[in-house]
């Protein structure tokens, strides 16, 4: 058993100690003022946290698909969705529609959402007749001519509602299934305004945390736990940023996220904050983070704790055996 011994509060603002592009946070500590007797043990806890959500729901990472063998066949055409903060389907739509007619030849092509099944209907006019959508999730290789990096791996699948094309693929996966050419593409599962359904702190200092494998690029795909630099999960209660509601809030006065350091001795540590997939949050605009427009505030509570002896194992000390004197 350990009982705390002594803790204090350390207030964050992410806008004043940014590094590199702004999206990661370093924060240097007084160490005569963080340092343990070597009997004790550090903690930090996440109390508070909160955010501007000044992010895009359709962003660089989720926003870009691909129209295959057109306009000849081999031939990736990106339909970008251009990015913001879409409140409704209909507007998505409309979005993904422009993008489509941005080439010239599918001008008549149609995008309709239908509120009942909550999926997209896509009318192709003027592709080719082996034609068809696809959305690259891909971890490993390189990106095919025209396929950007973010679009190599992108989760524009969860948008739309459909199979993304994942690693090891020799010919990609038709991201509606097996709808060719100019008929109507009708999406199969469930479209969304949004795929980030959480924010992650990530902590520069060795946790005593794990994780799944997830589908973060930088890990393998398999089963099984890994260990994790994330401190705490924060939930996103809305698909969108609403402007009477801007803030990304979260308290906690259960303990939830805890990280025990093993050193005896705190100088400096890292946060940075990232989708799911281990990415950085998507600016909308190069230099938003550099300034602190993507800044976060957080409370992280520092305990000393110390170890307790229970009652009942404390023992009398045997004497020195130099002391001890055996009769004759």
């Amino acid at each position: 058993m350990a009982k705390v011994v002594f803790s204090r509060n350390i207030f964050i603002d992410s806008q004043i100690n940014s590094i590199g592009n702004g999206l990661i946070t370093r924060i240097n500590f007084p160490t005569s003022s963080f340092t343990v007797a070597p009997r004790q043990t550090m903690k930090l806890t996440l109390v508070s946290f909160e955010m501007r959500r000044n992010f895009y729901s359709i962003n660089q990472t989720n926003n870009e698909l691909y129209l295959y063998n057109f306009p000849t066949p081999g031939d990736y055409s990106p339909i970008t969705i251009s990015p913001g903060n879409y409140d409704n389907f209909t507007d998505l739509a409309t979005a993904i529609e422009n993008a489509i007619l941005v080439y010239g030849a599918l001008v008549g092509s149609l995008v309709q959402y239908d509120a009942i099944t909550r999926h997209f209907e896509i009318t192709l006019v003027g592709s080719t007749a082996t034609s068809y959508f696809v959305s690259l999730q891909v971890k490993n290789g390189t990106p095919p001519t025209n396929v950007s990096e973010a679009g190599f791996f992108n989760d524009s699948s969860e948008i739309v509602g459909g199979f993304p094309t994942r690693d090891g693929f020799t010919t990609p996966v038709n991201l509606f299934g097996t709808t060719v050419g100019n008929v109507v593409h009708y999406t199969p599962f469930v479209t969304a305004l949004n795929s980030i359904e959480a924010l992650y702190l990530r902590i520069g200092l060795p946790t005593n945390n794990f994780q799944s494998y997830g589908f973060e690029r930088d890990l393998p795909n398999q089963s099984g736990l890994t260990p994790s630099a994330i401190l705490a999960r924060i939930p996103l209660t809305t698909a969108y940023s609403d402007p009477l509601l801007p803030f990304i809030t979260f308290e906690d006065t259960n303990d939830l996220f805890t990280l025990l350091l093993q050193q005896n001795q705190l100088s400096s540590m890292t946060l940075q904050l990232t989708d799911a997939s281990g990415r950085l949050l998507p600016e909308v605009y190069e230099g938003q983070a550099q300034i602190g427009n993507l800044s976060f505030t957080c409370t992280i509570r520092y305990d000393v704790m110390e170890a307790e002896i229970a009652d009942g194992n404390y023992r009398v000390p045997l004497p020195q055996l130099e002391n001890m004197r055996i009769s004759p």
